[in-house]
């Protein structure tokens, strides 16, 4: 009985320690989590700050290399890179930044024996000068390309029967449609010649086509037994696995020798498999580029080289470049100059050097990902996205379309598109550009202004134009009441 009672005693002080030492971790976090940090001065020391940061600091101790004064003993919690390839660059730049800032003027290292890292910083006039890990001042990039080559694999290649008259005549074209008869061309839109009653919209760059688009009102067969329409079940009883699909999009695709074709919401996107582009002169353009440092005249000879991006930036701040069926994105901005990617698609000798560990100064690797992929996944989401009504446009937006705007810092409109609700009519781009404003008289009409120029209306059934008056004047309507357009203190009545 005594024993009984004694184990019973035991067990009780078990339990109340371990509720102690519960309820002090969590009042520890709490404390942690209520404490307003404003800057790296609201720490009393770097171990407050790293252990803040859920990394594990150990010592500082005055720096072993010459150049350095002190050396950060730390673990962090991540490592550089996961076993998917994913990096924990945020993590390892952010603490960095908030050491560099308590450590101002303080040359330092900080040092994780356990992953064998090395972080290098040093200042000059207290700003950061040098910030590498591992002597490496794009080391995460470098582990990125190293893990992409590591486990590199070819996309598969499907065997695809054209069947579509119209995408057979084009290849034999050599892509282009120039001597083609494709039918009636109803609109342009988004870079785009819709031929909406023949069931497709093509898109042509530097006189070729990029993008083939089937509509569901293609009724012909695209591939073999296959038509627009189908699910993209159907296609895979047909076609196989997906070379390319993801969680994120319902876009599933393909590539052959000649094309790659891709599948969403019933359409058949389709762009050419580009293997045959100059890679020897653009290294030359990139390696005089690294001499140089001068992006403009790399941009101009790029550009001049290969005429056929499907994306060109360009602002104070940035300039950007797609070459999508290349594999090659080139990206400059202020802040970190980003350089040249490549992506698998890219096709060249450079590409296997680099896969073999080759280093070249302003390139970076996603050679885990096709940028064909890529583009047209944004294309597909930004299809669906734009037929959807948004709050702040609903009084432009009608039964049949939204209708989508930007407006520019002078507060003028640019690129007023009509997508139609459910593709069921065609998608239209108003022919004007700096729109001062524009107004819905009904489902069908609209009036717009455009300052010194005059006031138009626009019939979307009909896209008809008319001018209702012209002049020198600002064009500034106050409101349409009754047919009667009132407008910089004058009236005129809409015929």
């Amino acid at each position: 009985m005594q024993k009984i009672k004694k184990r019973k005693w035991y067990i009780s002080i078990g339990i109340a320690i371990f509720i102690i030492i519960i309820v002090v971790t969590i009042f520890n976090l709490i404390e942690k989590n209520n404490k307003q940090i404003n800057s790296v001065n609201d720490f009393s020391n770097l171990k407050e700050l790293i252990e803040y940061n859920d990394c594990k600091y150990i010592k500082t101790t005055n720096s072993k290399e010459q150049g350095y004064q002190k050396d950060i003993y730390m673990e962090f919690s991540k490592p550089a890179i996961e076993d998917d390839g994913t990096t924990n660059e945020i993590l390892y730049k952010n603490l960095t930044s908030q050491i560099a800032g308590k450590m101002i003027g303080t040359n330092f290292r900080i040092i994780d024996e356990s992953k064998e890292i090395i972080i290098r910083v040093q200042f000059k006039e207290n700003v950061v000068s040098l910030y590498t890990i591992n002597n490496d001042p794009k080391y995460f990039e470098s582990l990125k390309t190293k893990y992409q080559s590591e486990n590199y694999k070819e996309d598969n290649i499907t065997n695809i029967q054209i069947q579509s008259n119209e995408l057979n005549t084009i290849i034999n074209n050599n892509w282009k449609t120039t001597k083609l008869n494709l039918g009636t061309m109803d609109s342009i839109c988004d870079n785009y010649n819709i031929y909406f009653d023949e069931g497709y919209k093509i898109r042509i760059i530097d006189t070729k086509v990029y993008n083939f688009i089937f509509t569901k009102k293609y009724e012909n067969e695209v591939f073999y037994g296959i038509k627009t329409g189908m699910t993209n079940e159907e296609i895979r009883k047909i076609l196989g696995e997906p070379t390319y699909y993801g969680e994120d999009t319902s876009v599933i695709g393909y590539k052959s020798e000649q094309i790659y074709v891709f599948f969403s919401d019933g359409e058949i996107s389709i762009y050419r498999n580009e293997n045959s582009y100059d890679i020897n002169e653009f290294m030359d353009i990139l390696l005089e580029y690294n001499e140089t440092g001068d992006y403009n005249n790399f941009l101009f000879k790029l550009t001049d080289l290969w005429p056929d991006y499907d994306m060109y930036v360009k602002n104070s701040n940035r300039v950007s470049l797609r070459y999508t069926l290349k594999g090659v994105t080139v990206d400059f901005n202020t802040i970190d100059n980003n350089g040249i990617t490549l992506y698998k698609n890219f096709d060249g000798e450079i590409k296997e050097e680099i896969k073999n560990g080759k280093v070249i100064k302003n390139i970076c690797t996603s050679f885990d990902k096709n940028l064909v992929f890529e583009t047209e996944k944004e294309r597909a989401i930004a299809d669906i996205m734009q037929r959807k009504p948004v709050d702040v446009l609903e009084e432009l937006n009608t039964n049949d379309y939204v209708v989508s705007y930007s407006i520019m810092p002078n507060n003028t409109y640019q690129n007023i598109t009509f997508y139609s609700r459910n593709k069921e009519k065609v998608d239209i781009e108003l022919k004007d550009f700096a729109v001062n404003s524009i107004y819905k008289i009904d489902d069908k009409n609209f009036i717009y202004t455009i300052s010194n120029l005059g006031i138009y209306s626009f019939n979307i059934d009909e896209q008809r134009y008319k001018t209702i008056i012209e002049g020198n004047e600002e064009f500034k309507i106050n409101r349409i009441e009754n047919n009667t357009i009132f407008y910089d203190g004058k009236y005129i009545e809409i015929k």
